[in-house]
């Protein structure tokens, strides 16, 4: 990694974030319509339209720009789930917020989930194994089996392994992330409203009208 990149800068200015998040929306736009293996430095500083040592610059080559649009995109889904929970009071309802708000961040990004599923799927380290499969706990499970857990707690939900259904329910979340890249006719909003429908019968809550 480059040790002089604004990247590396704990003061960023407001034009160095601007133009480091412009990069990466356009590394969004590429990605998405040409899939990882046209998204080239060369093409994304052309869609930029700026020279590609200005990305260089910024990035320290295409692995550390795909991370970093990687992060921004979870970053931004992290805290629309957040601001989400925020407004709920119950276990079950914090749950069925976190499905719903998950799943309405797909529909409302396509470009951003089409892209990250491109690096997911494709990006690999020097020894050829995928770049993004989590080393030690993986923290978005982790906070989803907490939620379960203090729904247990709280008496509202009934007993079960919380790890293993947070597994089950966030598994069912990500496939809905490539379903919806591979395939046009997928009904989001119908899988929405089943998924939910399967985490109530699975967890033994009954949402309030007023979150349903």
């Amino acid at each position: 990694m480059r040790s002089n990149s604004v990247q590396t800068s704990s003061n960023p200015t407001f034009t160095e974030s601007a133009r480091r998040t412009q990069i990466m929306k356009c590394a969004i736009e590429v990605l998405a319509e040409s899939g990882y293996s046209g998204a080239s430095l060369a093409e994304i500083a052309r869609r930029a339209g700026i020279s590609k040592s200005v990305v260089l610059y910024y990035f320290s080559g295409k692995d550390d720009l795909l991370s970093s649009v990687v992060f921004d995109v979870y970053g931004r889904a992290g805290q629309a789930i957040t601001e989400a929970l925020s407004h709920e009071a119950s276990p079950g309802d914090k749950i069925a917020a976190y499905v719903r708000t998950n799943l309405h961040f797909l529909e409302e990004h396509p470009a951003d989930i089409r892209a990250v599923v491109e690096i997911v799927s494709n990006a690999r380290g020097s020894d050829g194994t995928h770049s993004f499969v989590p080393q030690g706990e993986d923290p978005v499970l982790a906070h989803f089996e907490q939620l379960l857990r203090e729904g247990q707690d709280g008496g509202e939900f009934r007993e079960f392994d919380p790890h293993h259904l947070a597994i089950i329910i966030r598994s069912a979340i990500d496939t809905a992330s490539g379903r919806l890249v591979a395939d046009p006719s997928f009904d989001l909003a119908a899988y929405t409203r089943e998924l939910l429908s399967v985490v109530e019968l699975a967890t033994g809550i009954h949402r309030s009208e007023e979150s349903s």
